[in-house]
């Protein structure tokens, strides 16, 4: 008897594959704000890791890979970014998810402009 779907194993692996490099991207930035004991607070490998997941399954992955970024970045201590935001992290927090989520709504639209 034939399986239902023959590739769904390789599909399976061809979906991580993109989820497993913006977690690998976001791990990398983690590990180099501890090593380096000075939080990363450029958005752009944040950004880099949510559009990767938006380009390859859509927006509504990117905007959860967007809060995972914005933990991550949390996590670092990227927060806050200034002396006189202290105390305002969270703020700081939905800031940084409104621009790591404009990011993924930018690649995903911006793909399917180019696919339609």
């Amino acid at each position: 008897m034939k399986p239902l779907h023959e590739d769904a194993e390789h599909r399976l692996l061809w979906i991580s594959h993109h989820l497993l490099a913006g977690i690998a991207v976001l791990l990398l930035v983690i590990l180099v704000g501890w090593i380096g004991n000075t939080p990363i607070r450029s958005i752009f490998p944040y950004a880099f890791a949510v559009g990767l997941v938006a380009w390859r399954h859509g927006m509504t992955a990117g905007f959860q890979f967007a809060g995972l970024a914005t933990l991550a970045a949390l996590a670092t201590g990227a927060f806050p970014s200034r002396e006189e935001l202290s105390g305002h992290e969270a703020g700081e927090g939905l800031y940084t998810y409104l621009k790591l989520s404009a990011v993924a709504a930018g690649v995903a639209l911006g793909k399917q402009a180019r696919h339609p």
